[in-house]
């Protein structure tokens, strides 16, 4: 063979090799693309398996919320349906007034602009226990445990409701004198999610209308009467406007406001009125430091310097004093304070001891005559007071008859009291520390062992029994009267340099009254608060029974805090107090020209712009006063509300406040079965 033959033979060789590496690259490839086809094929379909098996779960939720609107748009409704038909039984009970129910100015007149709850939007809506009863219940309903377990057995679903608050307003359509409608037409939103036990999710939302109408009626219009306790009031003022250079301070006023004059503003000045604000002159002093004449029409809206709140500034009748100022000396041992007469001049509701005449119980001028204090009082020896013509002798007593048994309502300090600290003990006693002189003496009442002790030096006397208030025979309970026949010159709650300690226990109800000037210099603070720091109440305050009274009916309440006894507030001389304080002035003839019958710092250091006067509970004074303060807070304690819970044996008058002054009170009929009526929704799924 040639070496031309042997070259071709191996090209052909070699070619042929060449083409069988080309063809194993290509079939390489070619199974390449066929697996990964393959696989993204296989993926695919896993994916759509997937993504299928999610949107199941998902639309399984989606139908669990859907089915949660339903439950819960109904769930709302029956709720309001149920708080509808407390308030009308509380209306009929007479345990409950319409938010606003202003009097007729004489009977006849139109049927009243009554408004049975405030506009859920406003402040005093946004506190209402009504709507957040509504809101609890309504969640409750539609959050029922044994329909959830059902739902679950039945498809593995669940969900939870919840709602935002109320909104919207009502109104008054009048019929006739004695017949009106409350349309009530609110706005809601539900928002429902509903789960598998898979895990899928979904959200649903909803916005509505919930609506009824209430029928309302009332009597003729012919007017009567009853006791109102002037811890009723935010803040009342006898005389409103008594210096021109005392216009009203920057401040919140939560709770009625009302003077028997007018009213003093500026308009550089801030000052809130979150209820009613009633005068009885025609209009107000507004931006005028000159003198105390009114130059301003009693505003209808806000204006600079004045917030108004939905119940308006109205012009209003006068309320009337008290009648009798000296009832709170005579409950220290009668427990009721009823002064009241038999034809026969010997006492309807007399102590536990009386004179050999009976009708000597009082002196002339309705004070309780020494005979009948020194029968009914013993001190720390057990003895009862000496007499001394028309007095008894200096010192501090307590209700007792006999001696072992606690007979009347508390305690009597004959003279000055140079400082009384009240406190409630960690054991849940109540303690007075009262200091006269150099002479201190102890009362501790144990409301957990039934007994009151009261102790000076070396003495010491234990009686059988509490302080009661007896002012309603069908309800006695705890109530204690502190009566000082003289000035208390320091009045301090439980914060010392041995701690702090609220000053009033959580089971106390207790007034302190003085015939003369009352001078507060530590905080005074209840063991259960009734409201937070910006004046809102807490929630169960209708279960919170201690209440404070301080009553003065011929001097000043002075405010004079000590950096010793203070605390609830900062810097050194804010002062918190948590009390109905009332400041009268019934003898004027000893006023010497200085303004009694208010409520004034008298501290020795000089208040600045960061100090506060915060009062959670109610003020009332005969006459207005430069206050001392740049900022004042006069947060109404709600339980006053209506004017029938008070402090015991608190000074009242007959107002016409509320309930309306007519035949009967503003009664509510069967309201119209509420209707919530979807608006709009939309779904969020996860």
């Amino acid at each position: 063979m040639g070496l031309l033959t042997l070259g071709v033979m191996q090209a052909r060789a070699s070619s042929r090799n060449s083409e069988r590496g080309v063809a194993l690259v290509t079939a390489l490839l070619a199974t390449t693309i066929l697996l990964a086809l393959g696989m993204a094929i296989v993926f695919s379909a896993t994916m759509d398996t997937i993504t299928t098996k999610s949107a199941r779960f998902s639309e399984q939720a989606f139908f669990a919320a859907d089915a949660g609107i339903g439950i819960a748009r109904r769930a709302l409704a029956k709720s309001f349906e149920n708080r509808l038909a407390q308030l009308k039984a509380e209306l009929a009970a007479g345990t409950t007034v319409p938010y606003l129910n202003p009097p007729r100015v004489a009977p006849g007149d139109p049927f009243p602009d009554v408004q049975l709850l405030p506009d859920p939007d406003t402040p005093d809506g946004k506190i209402s226990t009504f709507y957040s009863d509504v809101i609890t219940n309504a969640v409750s309903l539609s959050n029922d445990d044994s329909r959830k377990t059902r739902l679950s057995n039945l498809n593995g679903t669940s969900f939870t409701a919840s709602f935002s608050p109320l909104s919207g307003k009502l109104e008054l359509f009048k019929n006739s004198a004695t017949l009106a409608t409350q349309s009530m037409i609110f706005r809601y939103t539900i928002t429902v999610t509903g789960q598998t036990e898979a895990g899928g999710t979904a959200t649903v939302s909803e916005t509505g209308r919930l609506s009824t109408d209430a029928s309302l009626t009332t009597g003729n219009g012919s007017t009567t009467t009853r006791s109102f306790a002037f811890s009723g009031f935010g803040a009342f003022f006898d005389n409103g406007d008594t210096q021109a250079n005392a216009p009203l301070a920057s401040g919140t006023f939560s709770g009625p406001v009302h003077t028997n004059t007018h009213f003093a503003f500026l308009s550089s000045r801030s000052v809130t009125f979150r209820d009613v604000v009633s005068q009885v002159d025609d209009q107000i002093r507004y931006d005028n430091l000159s003198n105390t004449t009114p130059n301003h029409a009693i505003p209808s809206a806000d204006i600079n310097g004045i917030d108004i709140s939905v119940a308006g500034y109205q012009k209003t009748a006068a309320v009337p004093l008290p009648t009798n100022v000296f009832s709170q000396e005579y409950a220290v041992i009668n427990s009721t304070g009823i002064t009241e007469l038999n034809a026969d001049g010997t006492p309807l509701d007399p102590p536990g001891a009386v004179p050999a005449s009976p009708a000597t119980v009082f002196d002339s001028s309705g004070r309780v005559t020494a005979a009948t204090l020194a029968l009914n009082l013993r001190n720390a020896a057990n003895a009862k007071p000496a007499v001394s013509g028309s007095s008894i002798a200096n010192g501090v007593y307590i209700s007792s008859t006999d001696g072992s048994a606690i007979s009347g309502a508390g305690i009597y300090v004959q003279g000055d009291a140079s400082e009384i600290q009240i406190y409630g003990d960690t054991n849940g006693d109540q303690v007075y520390v009262i200091k006269q002189g150099s002479t201190t003496t102890t009362v501790r009442t144990s409301f957990t062992n039934n007994q009151t002790t009261i102790s000076s030096g070396s003495n010491s006397s234990t009686m059988t029994g509490v302080f009661k208030d007896k002012g309603d025979p069908a309800t006695i309970k705890n109530g204690a009267m502190l009566f000082v026949n003289g000035a208390i010159n320091g009045l301090r709650g439980g914060k010392d340099s041995s701690g702090t300690k609220p000053a009033v226990a959580s089971a106390t109800r207790l007034t302190i009254t003085a015939v003369a000037d009352i001078t507060v210099t530590g905080d005074l603070l209840y063991a259960n608060p009734v409201a937070d720091s910006n004046g809102n109440q807490v929630s169960g305050i209708d279960s919170i029974t201690n209440v404070l009274g301080i009553f003065t009916n011929d001097g000043n309440v002075n405010l004079a805090p000590n950096a010793s006894y203070i605390g609830a507030l900062s810097p050194s001389l804010s002062l918190e107090m948590n009390a109905a304080v009332v400041s009268f002035n019934s003898n004027t003839s000893n006023d010497g020209g200085a303004i009694k019958g208010s409520i004034v710092y008298t501290g020795s250091g000089t208040t600045q712009t960061t100090d506060r006067w915060r009062l959670v509970g109610s003020r009332v004074q005969s006459k207005i006063n430069t206050i001392g303060y740049t900022y004042r807070d006069i947060f109404f304690d709600t339980r006053f509300k209506g004017g029938t819970f008070a402090p015991p044996f608190f000074p009242g008058t007959t107002y016409k406040f509320a309930p309306v002054p007519v035949d009967g009170p503003v009664l509510m009929g069967d309201p119209l079965t509420p209707v919530a009526s979807a608006m709009s929704w939309f779904r969020n799924n996860k």
